[in-house]
């Protein structure tokens, strides 16, 4: 059986009078409460605080209570991390009230996947290692959906000049080629349309990441 715990953010305006009890909803009872403290190692020190001392006595302060339970936890984060201390110290403890980021979509397993941001390509889930070519011609391509490129344009793209003379315009046959068959069995959804060039349709079977 799961048993469903329940935290509500205590935030200064929601202080009742004195001697008030806490209200909770029906069902739930006071169990007890957390304070996470952001306060990162350049202030403590400006401020002249051992934050381990700092720790103690805050713990020293709730022990007497007889009954009371205090554990206490350091969040430390990775050296030039510039999100705020609380919001660290809210994350890594697992608050529930903090918002996060929705969690990545699964890269697809099935057909071609081009992530245009880390220069990855893998077919049915498996990666498949391209030259820089290879890949910058790839990226051309799926950037360039449904358009036909000459063989002059291709080579433009591949050496980032108007004048890619150090390489011959029928090498960008031998590119191609590679290409199909590095993403074999997919190899069509690079298509050749006579007399114009290459293109590449909009396919089911590719999924592009940008």
């Amino acid at each position: 059986m799961t048993v469903e715990y329940v935290a509500i953010p205590w935030e200064a305006g929601s202080r009742p009078r004195p001697g008030a009890p806490i209200a909770a909803p029906a069902g739930l009872e006071f169990r007890g409460f957390g304070i996470y403290v952001g306060l990162d190692g350049a202030t403590a020190d400006a401020a002249g605080v051992d934050v381990a001392t700092l720790v103690s006595d805050v713990q020293r302060a709730l022990t007497d209570i007889p009954g009371a339970a205090t554990f206490a936890s350091v969040v430390l984060a990775p050296e030039g991390e510039d999100a705020a201390p609380l919001d660290v110290v809210r994350t890594a403890l697992g608050e529930p009230t903090v918002s996060r980021a929705p969690a990545p979509a699964p890269t697809p397993q099935h057909g071609v996947v081009v992530d245009l941001a880390r220069h990855r390509v893998s077919v049915d889930g498996s990666a498949v290692h391209l030259t820089y070519r290879e890949q910058a011609l790839l990226n051309h391509l799926v950037r360039h959906q449904g358009v036909v490129h000459d063989r002059r344009s291709l080579l433009v793209a591949l050496t980032d000049t108007d004048n890619p003379d150090d390489i011959g315009e029928r090498t960008i046959d031998v590119y191609l080629q590679r290409l199909r068959r590095r993403i074999a069995p997919y190899a069509e959804v690079i298509r050749t349309v006579r007399g114009r060039g290459y293109r590449l349709d909009p396919h089911p079977d590719v999924t592009v990441i940008s």
